[in-house]
């Protein structure tokens, strides 16, 4: 657990390059907002957030048996507290008005998903 970051991970990185080549400037870990989005484009009132498949509970991952080798009741606990707390940060969010976007790190590692990503958010800019 102490070697997994909380910032400036690799697919924040590749998300942080591929959003800034495409001209949009960012905020990033914004602790003024709840949840602390990866990113954060104030102007626009757009949060995102790059999560990871196995720690963010990817189609609920929890429900799929898994080959923990120890201490499955913990890991399975963790997953599900942490799909609880991201539903929270995404409705309080919301209600503040803003626009949330969620990347699973298998989008952010793909060269053409990565792009569908940067033109999710892009298209929201201009409207």
């Amino acid at each position: 657990m102490s070697r997994v970051k909380s910032k400036d991970t690799s697919i924040e990185i590749k998300l942080g390059k591929a959003l800034w080549s495409a001209g949009l400037r960012y905020r990033k870990n914004y602790k003024k907002l709840f949840g602390t989005p990866d990113f954060v484009l104030v102007k626009y009132k757009i949060a995102i957030f790059c999560d990871s498949s196995f720690w963010h509970g990817y189609r609920n991952m929890t429900t799929k048996i898994h080959s923990f080798k120890s201490n499955k009741e913990f890991w399975t606990k963790k997953i599900e507290t942490n799909i609880r707390r991201d539903k929270e940060v995404d409705i309080e969010l919301q209600r503040l008005g803003w626009t949330v976007f969620r990347f699973w790190d298998f989008q952010i590692d793909n060269h053409i998903e990565i792009e569908k990503c940067v033109t999710k958010v892009l298209r929201t800019t201009m409207a």
